[in-house]
């Protein structure tokens, strides 16, 4: 794989962009603790699957985790 290609799903082709990604946001406790009292909390992992096969086909980096709103 080259560096200009993105992850994507090996069956349908999904990449992070597509309408056809889920986004699945994972928190720790003490985040869902927060978020029960309306307080935004980042996620502790972020990661992207197909809708169409569920493939899970990529996930946010540490670095892109840090910036992630």
């Amino acid at each position: 794989m080259n560096g200009l290609q993105t992850p994507h799903c090996q069956s349908c082709g999904t990449d992070r962009n597509s309408s056809l990604t889920k986004v699945i946001k994972t928190y720790s406790n003490s985040a869902w603790f927060l978020i029960l009292f309306g307080i935004s909390s980042k996620p502790k992992e972020v990661r992207f699957q197909c809708s169409k096969c569920g493939e899970i086909f990529d996930q946010l980096s540490p670095q892109e985790l840090e910036h992630y709103t």
